[in-house]
């Protein structure tokens, strides 16, 4: 229908129902005998016309075009126009002018019956029904549509990761008629209910799996059964890794299924970190958990199919195995119908990962395929390119040259079918090369590929030879040795580096990181256009078509032809050039942001990309990639070293610029992992110092990039040898810096995230996360090794006073006093099998539950008060629970008998734990005791004298140590039991806090973590630095730290009020 005929009838029937409205009025104030027919007549007309505004609100919106529903309404309108003008007409009082002016008013007459006006009314009503439905369904995919905008506007997307998108476009589908049996078998496989969920379809390299992925994903695309496409690719940015995968994939199933919006919502909103969690977790989150919950709504929902391709290209082989275990979860829920299709090459990670499910999925190997069959569809395949070879070239020259009808003639086809068997990528990469408008001559083209007939007799390799040599080969025709010999030097520089690049580069982009011109790139790459994906655009990035070009110039064995590419060197001639592009261009604040404190998300992507071009951002990202891959170890006298000790907070800030300077902290252990062990001392104590720094740091440098030369700079001790050697580069407004440590601390980050006190902490048994509970009523798993949050576990209505993990690291158990499921969870633990989970309870018990069915497998009773602490011990054959009683109970788990009870604490019991060698109990009490047991006579062997409350209690796997949370205690014999020394921090006098919330001049922010300069973050603080009180005079700003410490800093107003006057706009 034409939508501005609807819009028009519209508001047609909003501007008569309004006079009509008016008319009654009239009526019903001068006849009195018919004012009920009159109120229903009016009433529906109203009705009519509010249903009608609204639907006319709704065409005239932004969205009025996609609104099917309300766009099909032509007819109803034009019907109830018609009612209403034929109501206005009746009611009109206009024929009766005369009358009233012999008679007055009450002249009017009803025009009415009563079973006309239930006729009327009865149409009227059935007007406004059918447009108030139509209303209801517009105003809901306004709503999705609003959902899905809002939804998509926060997941994180591969960008070219799709079958359509831009990146993909000119790539292949299979030819009309080729690899029909394949098609249709995975076609049936998808649309059967009892089918396995998962599809891997695997295959050596250029036997066609990402040309039948993108078929596939565009025949379910047609009859709109795709929920999502994934095509990997290794180099590619984010398409060669997983971190945005199942982001990726969601967005699309949001595209696809507005309802999904709102599923994929609700998880962002109660887990707005999620996008950097773990793959687990955003898979069942973000996928699994959604689209579950729909399936069961909409039971007779039709099969939606993911397309994932070339797996074998994701880079970590922990992220293979870990999404090819996630797809078999769909396998669980058959209801579902949802089908997942991967490709990839059968290589042994991938191979693992299905091996570790079997029997969840279906499987299909096309290089197994009958030789005949493949055959058969290479020859349809080529004789249909090489036709339009022909007429193309036939069409673009004169009579006289054109090529036979017939070319390439029936024989030449079978020739070129049997060189390629099986791989399809011989026949595409043929094909461009015989066509190649650089050339211009399609015969003499063909007759070179023919010449290699002889060497694609017996194995893989020969074939790839066949495909790649005639290309390579014509380079070198009718070249002088020493043509020869620059021309084989240009292809290593720049073929060379096109391969072995971790992203890829444009042509102007890669002739600035090597260092070359332009004219010489792209006089290397003209030639090569059957190979290599060459844009006209010189912005665009130059890609391979396919990997098999990468395997066979690599390839070890290949060492004799003329264009073998060393892997190693390559990648060490790289390395030289990003360090070289890092010294030419990074220096202090590189984007001219002038200011301070100005955070990284308030600042305009474009500004970074002048600032920072392709090659500087590629640089940064990838020149420790270069060495590792180099496999050469570092010397100590190197100009890498030289490079961090001109540009190392440079290149962080450069990092944090672009959004990378978490990758930081993984550069420099790597390059420190490569130093040799003699000669290097100086940098590997400059790597050591470094990492410190970025540990220290990291959350402020991510933030805001200008204060890794402030506050970063500031608060490093002394004898920091970052400090040190970038001494000159702290601000000079700053004229008082605070005292700070001469050498750094113990501690080695700072976790920030919660909002109210933290109860408890524990490190999980692999080191590799630590988990906090807290009043806040949230846990939080962190990453050891970055600092970074990883999850926040919320669900808890109450503060969280214990946290534990399984042996296995995988499960942790955390305990509250929120009088939910876990009433009893003051206190959790796993038993080191992870089969159970024990709870202390208020209602003064401990109950042992099954983790894999939750049930309650056994209630321990005896105290006579709350328990507040339980543990394991490593056999899981004791219990030891602790209690507001005073006391701590040993439980046998074999018969659940109490084996001991332990008293001598004067107060609440507030932890247990059991040695390895199952001798000792630990106990720690609100009497700040810390006393060690005997489980076999249960006597007392030691009381330690905490000074403090310990709520965590944990031996080393030795048995050597009992960590306590303020001290470690040695356990080299009871008799010599000895305390580690600490030093006691008492907090100093501070000065009253009395501008804290100062709206102009110097100030601290409201949540304490920045000194603030005309409302603006100026400098920020680390956590131990924040003050309990704090007092400002001038320019000199004072703070009482929770910490024991008083800084006291002073600052040039003059220069912070002239750098404030001069920054420039750039806020995006």
């Amino acid at each position: 229908m034409d939508g501005l005929s609807v819009a028009a009838s519209v508001i047609a029937v909003v501007d008569v129902s309004t006079k009509v409205t008016i008319l009654f009025s009239q009526y019903y104030r001068d006849v009195k005998k018919a004012q009920e027919d009159i109120v229903r007549l009016e009433s529906e007309t109203s009705n009519l016309r509010n249903v009608s505004e609204s639907v006319q609100k709704l065409l005239l919106g932004p969205n009025g075009a996609k609104l099917d529903v309300s766009q099909s309404l032509l007819g109803t309108l034009k019907e109830s126009l018609s009612q209403l003008e034929a109501l206005e007409t009746k009611l009109s009082p206009g024929i009766r002018r005369k009358a009233m002016k012999r008679f007055g008013r009450r002249a009017l007459k009803w025009p009415f019956e009563s079973k006309d006006v239930d006729k009327v009314v009865d149409n009227l009503r059935r007007y406004t029904q059918t447009l108030s439905l139509a209303l209801q369904i517009d105003q809901m995919v306004v709503l999705l549509d609003h959902g899905q905008k809002t939804v998509l506007s926060r997941l994180p997307i591969a960008d070219g990761a799709a079958f359509d998108s831009h990146a993909e476009e000119h790539n292949p589908i299979c030819y009309p008629g080729t690899r029909a049996d394949l098609l249709r078998e995975i076609s049936k496989w998808a649309e059967d209910t009892e089918a396995k969920a998962v599809f891997w379809l695997n295959g050596m390299a250029g036997t066609g799996k990402s040309t039948i992925s993108r078929t596939v994903a565009h025949s379910f695309f047609e009859k709109c059964q795709l929920g999502a496409s994934f095509f990997f690719k290794r180099g590619e940015g984010d398409r060669g890794g997983a971190s945005k995968f199942f982001t990726t994939i969601a967005a699309q199933l949001v595209q696809r299924e507005p309802a999904f919006a709102r599923r994929v919502q609700d998880a962002i909103d109660a887990d707005p970190g999620i996008f950097g969690k773990r793959m687990r977790d955003q898979f069942e989150k973000l996928i699994w958990d959604p689209w579950s919950r729909i399936a069961r709504e909409a039971r007779n929902a039709s099969t939606l199919l993911i397309v994932v391709d070339a797996l074998d290209e994701c880079e970590r082989e922990e992220d293979v195995r870990t999404i090819i275990n996630l797809f078999s979860r769909t396998q669980s829920s058959q209801s579902s119908r949802l089908r997942i299709l991967v490709t990839s090459r059968p290589e042994l990670p991938i191979r693992l990962g299905f091996k570790d499910i079997e029997g969840t999925y279906q499987d299909l190997t096309l290089h197994e395929i009958p030789k005949q069959v493949v055959g058969s569809d290479i020859s349809a395949f080529l004789t249909h390119e090489l036709e339009n070879i022909r007429s193309d070239y036939n069409k673009s020259v004169p009579n006289s040259i054109r090529l036979s009808p017939i070319w390439p003639g029936q024989q030449n086809v079978q020739v070129l079918v049997k060189m390629a068997i099986p791989l399809f990528i011989f026949a595409a990469t043929a094909c461009r090369f015989i066509k190649d408008r650089a050339w211009n001559d399609p015969d003499g083209q063909l007759k070179k590929v023919l010449a290699y007939e002889a060497e694609t007799e017996n194995s893989e390799l020969d074939t790839l030879d066949a495909t790649y040599r005639p290309i390579l080969d014509q380079l070198l025709l009718g070249k002088a040795d020493r043509a020869r010999t620059s021309l084989i030097r240009e292809f290593r520089e720049v073929v060379g580096s096109i391969l072995l690049l971790a992203q890829p580069l444009s042509a102007q982009s890669l002739a600035k990181l090597l260092g070359t011109r332009l004219e010489i790139v792209n006089r290397r790459l003209s030639s090569l256009h059957s190979v290599l994906n060459v844009p006209s655009d010189i912005d665009a990035p130059v890609r391979l078509f396919h990997k098999s070009f990468h395997d066979y110039l690599l390839n070890a064995e290949r060492q004799h032809i003329p264009f073998w590419v060393n892997e190693k060197e390559t990648h060490r001639q790289l390395a030289i050039r990003c360090l070289h592009v890092m010294n030419g261009t990074l220096r202090t604040d590189i984007c001219e942001l002038q200011w301070p404190g100005t955070s990284h998300s308030s600042l305009d992507s474009q500004v970074i990309r002048d600032k920072l071009q392709p090659e500087v951002q590629y640089a940064c990202q990838y020149w420790v990639y270069h060495i590792e891959r180099a496999g050469e170890v570092v010397d100590g006298d190197t100009q890498i070293h030289e490079f961090l000790q001109h540009h190392f907070l440079h290149w962080l800030e450069a990092l944090s610029l672009i959004g990378r300077a978490s990758e930081s902290l993984q550069m420099i252990r790597i390059l420190r992992s490569l130093l040799k062990a003699e000669n290097c001392a100086q940098f590997r104590n400059f790597l050591d110092d470094a990492i410190r720094f970025i540990l220290t740091n990291m959350s402020i440098i991510r933030h805001a990039p200008l204060q890794t030369y402030c506050s970063a700079l500031v608060f490093a001790p002394k004898k920091s040898i970052i400090r040190i050697t970038f001494k000159n580069d702290m601000p000079q407004w700053i004229s008082l810096n605070p005292r700070v440590e001469t050498h750094w601390s113990a501690c080695l980050q700072t976790l920030e995230g919660h909002s109210r006190m933290v109860y408890s902490v524990a490190f999980s048994p692999d080191s590799k996360l630590v988990a906090s509970g807290s009043g806040d009523n949230t846990v939080r798993l962190w990453s050891t090794d970055t600092g970074e949050l990883q999850q926040t576990l919320e669900g808890h209505r109450r503060s969280v006073y214990s946290v534990v993990f399984s042996p296995d690291s995988k499960l942790v158990a955390t305990g509250s006093n929120d009088n939910t499921v876990q009433l009893w969870s003051t206190n959790t633990a796993f038993s080191p099998n992870s089969k159970l989970i024990i709870s202390g309870s208020n209602d003064n018990t401990v109950r042992l539950w099954s983790t894999d069915t939750g049930e309650l497998q056994q209630t321990l009773e005896g105290h006579s008060s709350l328990v507040c602490s339980v543990a394991f011990s490593p056999n899981s054959k004791l219990i030891a629970s602790g209690s507001t009683d005073n006391t701590v109970r040993l439980w046998s788990t074999d018969t659940n008998k109490l084996q001991q009870t332990l008293e001598s604490h004067s107060n609440s019991v507030t932890s247990v734990a059991i040695s390895p060698d199952l001798k000792l109990v630990a106990t720690g009490s609100y009497d700040q005791t810390v006393r060690l047991w005997s489980t076999d006579t249960g006597d007392c062997l030691r009381v330690h004298d905490l000074g403090a409350i310990s709520y965590t209690l944990s031996f080393d796997p030795n048995g050597r140590i009992l960590n306590t949370d303020t001290d470690a205690i040695f356990l080299n014999g009871l008799p010599s039991l000895t305390r580690l020394a600490t030093t006691d921090i008492s907090p100093d006098q501070v000065v009253p806090d009395q501008d804290r919330n100062r709206l102009s001049g110097y100030g601290i922010s409201t949540a304490r973590d920045w000194i603030t300069f005309e409302r603006n973050n100026l400098f920020w603080l680390p956590a131990d630095s924040r003050g309990l009180r704090s007092t400002i005079s001038g320019s000199t700003v004072v703070i009482g730290s929770g910490s024991g410490n008083v800084i006291i800093m002073r600052f040039s107003s003059e220069m912070l009020s002239e750098l404030l006057s001069n920054v420039r706009p750039l806020c995006s």
